[in-house]
């Protein structure tokens, strides 16, 4: 059986832990970094492609939650995790949220302030830039939609560099940034290897059992162990460990509605990356704006279209995706369920988030034909094609009674940070108070949804987290 030794043991290679094993080596340390999925670079793939698919997300991109009302999710699965499956679109930590869940959560040392200088970092590391050239004709759609509407819209910027004087680029994903850094610091990133349970003596981690691409068997021993396996892994080792007291009670997502909407002429520019603008009038409990539109993606949320979908999709640059995402109040769960390799994940939307989701997608819908669509594709199975205003009202009215395809790329909250008192399984610095030598340092941590696409929270709480850890 092959065994390793470290000091620093870190599961995932996602934001948080690309954070936490670049700041634990450049410090010193002997970090190593595990991760189940692949090393595949930025270029390997084609973008939102079938193949990407296939190699970079967890069972292709649609895992379900069960409920009531299916709700399907994402999961990276990849060396650089969700970074490198994004539209890498960059919404820095809302400081009202920060401020809420220091009060309601009892987060010492934390909130929009405490934050800054963390944000201030990443934005500077990861090349967060505004899209320098002209932001696109979908994006262009969602502005003039929303001007004549009356609402607020922002062109969003993006975790990408770009050459000089031209608007290409590349994603600053984090095999593009901080793990390139961890690695030249020294750390050793292990790919293809799944950490399954936690070795414990006492309140202590002493290593790990995880297993190669092949089944076979890896011992690991370490002094200390960052688990950042994502909201729905990382409570998954923890509870397949015995460590079960509030992990994985309260999951948190962001449930998402598309729209396919066909225009007169061209909309979609796949060499232009996701579109960037957004409609902020309604933020943070929504938001609006272009999702990608590949033509792997068309075909997907196509599927419950009525008419010839054939022809739709050979018109292919007619077509675009948009989306509708609410904060919702629902609470999941993830469970272990023995001899099973997959986590059991539910979720139950109530009638107010529903509620939510049908106002959303019939505002959406409003943009959409105010910006010159001709026709929008219901996400109701089934439905037929909305062709003006006054088919929103049933589209409204079927999202509510939960006929809709509903998404998920947004999950958090499965081991929230806070005080004992709140019932919170890690401290306001990410250690678990079940053990003595063990942190959390994902998407896990946080305490509810921020309403916004988390990697710019997620990368300044862990690499605050890791400052505290170091300190100590």
């Amino acid at each position: 059986m092959r065994t390793l030794d470290c000091q620093v043991l870190v599961v995932g290679s996602g934001p948080g832990g690309s954070t936490t094993a670049c700041l634990w080596a450049e410090a010193g340390h002997d970090v190593l970094l595990i991760e189940e999925g692949d090393y595949l670079s930025v270029g390997a793939t084609e973008p939102y492609s079938l193949d990407e698919m296939d190699r970079k997300w967890r069972n292709g991109g649609l895992t379900p939650a069960f409920g009531p009302i299916k709700v399907t999710y994402v999961e990276g699965r990849c060396v650089g995790g969700a970074s490198e499956i994004n539209a890498a679109l960059y919404h820095p930590p809302l400081p009202d949220v920060l401020d809420a869940w220091a009060r309601d959560y009892g987060i010492d040392d934390f909130g929009g302030r405490a934050l800054a200088p963390f944000v201030e970092a990443i934005e500077r590391e990861c090349s967060v830039t505004p899209y320098p050239g002209s932001p696109g004709i979908a994006s262009e759609r969602i502005a003039e939609g929303a001007r004549s509407l009356g609402w607020k819209s922002v062109q969003v910027s993006r975790f990408w560099k770009y050459g000089d004087g031209t608007s290409e680029g590349r994603r600053q994903s984090m095999t593009e940034t901080l793990i390139p850094r961890a690695v030249a610091a020294g750390a050793r990133l292990e790919p293809g290897l799944k950490v399954r349970k936690l070795h414990l003596k006492g309140r202590r981690v002493t290593g790990a059992l995880a297993t190669d691409r092949e089944g076979r068997k890896v011992e690991i021993r370490c002094e200390r162990v960052v688990l950042c396996a994502g909201a729905v892994q990382t409570p998954l080792v923890l509870l397949r460990s015995g460590i079960t007291q509030k992990i994985g009670r309260t999951l948190t997502m962001n449930p998402m509605l598309r729209l396919a909407a066909q225009f007169g002429e061209r909309v979609n520019q796949p060499e232009l990356g996701v579109p960037v603008q957004q409609i902020e009038q309604f933020k943070p409990q929504m938001t609006l704006g272009c999702s990608h539109s590949s033509l792997a993606h068309l075909a997907l949320w196509l599927v419950g279209a009525p008419g010839d979908r054939e022809r739709m999709l050979a018109e292919w640059w007619r077509l675009g995706v948009f989306y509708a995402k609410v904060m919702a109040k629902a609470r999941g769960r993830v469970r272990n369920v023995p001899l099973v390799d997959e986590a059991f994940v539910s979720y139950s939307l109530g009638r107010e988030d529903l509620a939510l989701l049908g106002l959303a997608a019939e505002r959406l819908g409003r943009v959409l034909f105010a910006s010159g669509a001709s026709a929008v594709i219901s996400p109701i199975p089934g439905a037929p094609a909305l062709t003006s205003v006054a088919d929103l009202g049933a589209l409204r009215a079927g999202v509510e009674a939960g006929k809709a395809q509903i998404t998920a790329i947004h999950l958090h909250s499965t081991v929230p940070m806070g005080s004992e008192a709140r019932g919170c399984p890690a401290d306001s610095f990410g250690r678990l108070r079940a053990l003595d030598n063990a942190w959390v340092n994902d998407a896990s941590l946080l305490p509810d949804t921020p309403g916004i696409n988390p990697q710019g929270t997620i990368l300044a709480i862990a690499r605050r987290n890791v400052s505290r850890m170091l300190d100590r």
